[in-house]
């Protein structure tokens, strides 16, 4: 105790009130930085499915449902024939195409001449009705021959072909199936930015699925029973354009019937579709439904970039005003959560197929408070396109 005592006293000779206070809110910051990447996110690159207890014996038979608004002849001959070359023995490929070219949908039924697998449904437009994906994705559910449903979207293709029987791996363990989708790789800094945005958000929601309280999921890899989605009856907000994943798990998700599939080969990537502006409409519209999230789901998601803020900020104002033996403590304290938040996120991209993102990532580390910050707000500003009246 005199020790402590004598400890404490020579600090505050040397720093005085300013210094000790500086430094009892760096330590505190430290620690809960070290909590959200190695206790919380790391989970993600440690959990294994088979921990959870398995409900059934046998993976079940699956009808993956995909929605078209447009001619998407490129989709056709790669990301469908990703799907349908699928090596699993029993699934079916439900897509809706909404739309009133009757060669296009004529050219999708061809298709079930090489592939028994595909099921083509075309909804025609209607001026004084318009189709929504919601509505899509409803008649398509409804359509499905089997009762094991997994959603995903033209936007995004399998990595392998051993995605669905991954998936399907995930129903032995829960009613509700998660899976990752990545942003697919492209030269250029936007596209780094897209790809680490969309790791950490999912490594957020994967996470907490992982410790059961479960609120987002991935719209291009997202399986669940047609049961749990008829009781909950369907979608909710069905004026709103987005929410087809995250709103609907909401739903449908319990602490014990949500399995998590964890694997490279598990994996979607999803091509984007324009640069910078294109890419902020997107998330940021994306971003909308967290008006409906859990409070305590929204303060977690604040904490963690608040206290890396606070952290950095904290260590410039140190390294500013305080001795150099304070700074060089502080320089290890810095250091040593750059190797904590490596060392968990290297991990985790391995364990999702993520590549070529150790180099820039301390620099997205530093930004990405800001970058979220810059979605909440354009995200204002865009708020009422995502419901039509």
């Amino acid at each position: 105790m005199e020790a402590i005592n004598n400890f404490i006293h020579t600090a505050y000779v040397n720093y005085g009130n300013w210094g000790i206070a500086l430094a009892a809110i760096l330590l505190v910051l430290f620690i809960t930085q070290l909590v959200f990447h190695l206790g919380i996110y790391g989970r993600v690159a440690s959990f294994r499915l088979t921990s959870r207890k398995q409900i059934r014996d046998t993976e079940p038979p699956i009808s993956v449902v995909v929605t078209m608004f447009a001619e998407e002849a490129d989709y056709l001959d790669t990301g469908l024939m990703q799907l349908l070359g699928q090596n699993y023995s029993d699934f079916e490929v439900v897509v809706i195409y909404v739309g009133d070219s009757e060669d296009f949908f004529s050219e999708l039924k061809y298709i079930t001449r090489i592939s028994p697998h595909l099921t083509p449904i075309h909804l025609r437009t209607n001026p004084s009705y318009v189709i929504k994906k919601k509505m899509a994705i409803n008649v398509g559910i409804k359509s499905a021959k089997y009762d094991h449903i997994v959603m995903t979207t033209t936007d995004a293709t399998p990595t392998s072909n051993k995605w669905l029987s991954l998936i399907a791996k995930g129903f032995l363990y829960g009613d509700v199936v998660l899976g990752y989708s990545g942003i697919a790789y492209n030269a250029g800094f936007d596209n780094f930015i897209f790809r680490e945005y969309r790791i950490s958000n999912s490594v957020a929601w994967l996470s907490a699925a992982i410790r059961r309280k479960t609120y987002s999921a991935s719209h291009s890899a997202f399986g669940f029973t047609r049961d749990l989605y008829l009781n909950a009856r369907g979608f909710n907000h069905l004026d709103m354009e987005v929410g087809e994943d995250d709103l609907l798990v909401q739903q449908i998700a319990t602490r014990d019937n949500v399995s998590v599939v964890l694997a490279p080969s598990a994996t979607c990537r999803e091509r984007v579709w324009g640069g910078w502006k294109w890419w902020a409409n997107e998330v940021g519209r994306q971003r909308l439904t967290h008006r409906y999230y859990p409070r305590m789901t929204l303060a977690v998601m604040f904490v963690e970039q608040l206290s890396r803020v606070l952290f950095f900020g904290f260590s410039i104002a140190a390294f500013a005003t305080m001795q150099w033996e304070y700074c060089a403590v502080v320089a290890a304290l810095l250091f040593l959560r750059y190797f904590a938040v490596m060392f968990a996120s290297i991990r985790i991209w391995q364990r999702l197929g993520e590549t070529r993102l150790v180099a820039l990532h301390p620099l997205y580390d530093i930004a990405e408070p800001f970058i979220r910050l810059y979605i909440i707000l354009h995200s204002k500003l865009i708020a009422k396109r995502a419901w039509r009246v």
